[in-house]
């Protein structure tokens, strides 16, 4: 197995702990906050799955049938996987908003206090493996995998802020407000948790829709284009690069004149390959088309 699948059955076992554990305990002690961090880990263990399965699949050769490659299937799982925690974030908010007004939900603070604790340590810890685990791995599946754990993260420490707080109004005599805790921790994490599965979902979209790739990339391809360019008398250029999941794609089009000193396929793969060793650099599989014309028509 790859390191890729290795991160993503790691993050589906701590997933399915912590799913059972959130889940059980909330429901013993009747916390919404608990129990929407073990659905939270549900949901993360079977999109956990599903990522695993369609790695699988994306790193599976098939030109046969996708002769441009499965890299397209990257960003729809991304927007798949941020769909449904978008979905499971704005359900708890508006539940959790009911439950308030129909008088808040009173918590066994003491036992939601241990629970948030072994959950807000566990999860830093998956958190931090993942992210150091990929940080030399293109692969945006584990990037959104690891973006749900640090999600996990930050709904376990708020958990444990809010019992916190809660304990200290019972024992400063206002246990009457306390009850407000457990469904206010609810929709502060809900808000806060909103922007991430929007951002992935607008980020993967550009990319289903070739949109172009990081200023910084493109900047950097078209900065060497135009070297080239100079460097052989080429009479202009187009650059378009775009990156769709883990494929960097590059198409240029060179557009010769009389004077160029490109004469023969040589000088055009002699480009070629002056192009290839100056974006190696770039952590993602590439996927080149240089082309060269006399006319401006055939690049536009």
């Amino acid at each position: 197995m790859n390191m890729e699948g290795k991160i993503l059955r790691f993050s589906a076992y701590g997933a399915l702990f912590f799913a059972v554990l959130g889940i059980a305990w909330g429901w013993a002690i009747d916390s919404k906050m608990i129990t929407f961090d073990g659905f939270y880990s549900f949901i993360s263990l079977l999109l956990s799955l599903l990522a695993i399965e369609a790695t699988k699949y994306i790193n599976k050769k098939d030109a046969e049938n996708f002769p441009f490659g499965k890299a397209v299937l990257e960003p729809l799982l991304v927007i798949f996987k941020s769909l449904v925690l978008l979905f499971m974030c704005t359900s708890s908010l508006i539940s959790s908003i009911k439950q308030i007004l129909s008088g808040g939900n009173e918590v066994e603070t003491s036992s939601a206090l241990v629970y948030s604790l072994i959950s807000s340590i566990g999860c830093i810890i998956v958190y931090l493996y993942m992210r150091k685990s990929s940080k030399n791995l293109n692969s945006e599946i584990v990037k959104s995998e690891s973006n749900q754990w640090f999600m996990d993260a930050l709904v376990s420490l708020g958990v444990l802020i809010g019992f916190i707080i809660s304990l200290i109004l019972i024992n400063i005599g206002l246990g009457n407000l306390s009850k407000y805790i457990d469904p206010g921790m609810v929709i502060l994490s809900s808000i806060i948790f909103l922007p991430i599965p929007i951002n992935s979902i607008v980020e993967s979209f550009k990319e289903l829709i070739s949109f172009n790739a990081d200023e910084s990339i493109y900047e950097e391809i078209n900065s060497l284009v135009k070297e080239i360019e100079k460097d052989y008398s080429i009479r202009d250029s187009i650059a378009r690069v775009a990156k769709i999941g883990r494929e960097l794609k590059i198409e240029i089009d060179f557009i010769l004149s009389k004077n160029s000193k490109i004469k023969s396929v040589d000088d055009m793969d002699k480009v070629r390959e002056i192009i290839d060793n100056n974006t190696n650099h770039f952590k993602m599989e590439k996927r080149m088309n240089i082309s060269f014309t006399n006319k401006r028509k055939w690049s536009v």
